[in-house]
């Protein structure tokens, strides 16, 4: 019988371990990563996820984010706590405007014309970290460190601007955070799954 070393054994279970995690993510609709799903957060720790929201879209969409963001704390069940500095943040979201004549200009990304809204998502070293339908490659680690919100200006007005808004801006979160085929609303089931927090 062949016998391995124990600090050989460590390492084998260390890259068994690190795989599976990558699979799982990248299974269940959100963008994997190597080592850290975002700056300096540990994979399952329970600690809250730290997520810095710099709103620069103006004051009509503050309401709708302020409303999305609770959303999203409430559901996560202490796992997700928003502030509005960076210091500290394990990501940091910058929620900006935009209109399709005068387009943003994107670092790694297409700019996606006629689109409600997107996210931009980059790692620790400030690749892209794009995801499908973009046919560009997945090049980065996944620790997702900077990310922007991109929201159209050319939404029609009407009696329920609110509510769309805050429909976009809970899907535009969920990509910001690293999910990306997941529902309109909020899912907290993935998000459980990209960052190993218990089941709520």
């Amino acid at each position: 019988m062949h016998r391995i070393s124990a600090p050989l054994r460590g390492r084998v279970i260390a890259l068994a371990v690190s795989i599976s995690i990558v699979i799982t993510a990248a299974g269940c609709g959100s963008i994997g990563f190597n080592q850290a799903p975002a700056n300096g957060y540990v994979w399952g720790s329970q600690q809250p996820l730290r997520i810095a929201v710099i709103n620069q879209a103006g004051p009509e969409w503050s309401s709708s984010l302020q409303s999305s963001l609770r959303q999203y704390e409430e559901g996560a069940g202490g796992n997700l706590q928003f502030q509005n500095t960076p210091d500290g943040a394990n990501i940091v979201i910058t929620v900006k405007t935009y209109t399709d004549t005068a387009p943003p200009d994107l670092e790694g990304y297409d700019f996606p014309q006629g689109a409600g809204g997107f996210a931009t998502v980059y790692d620790a070293q400030g690749l892209a970290c794009n995801y499908p339908p973009s046919t560009l490659p997945l090049n980065c680690s996944g620790e997702i460190t900077r990310t922007e919100i991109w929201l159209n200006l050319a939404i029609p007005a009407g009696s329920d601007i609110e509510a769309r808004r805050g429909r976009l801006l809970l899907h535009e979160l969920g990509h910001a955070m690293g999910l990306t085929r997941h529902a309109p609303t909020l899912d907290i089931g993935m998000l459980e799954q990209r960052y190993g927090w218990e089941h709520q």
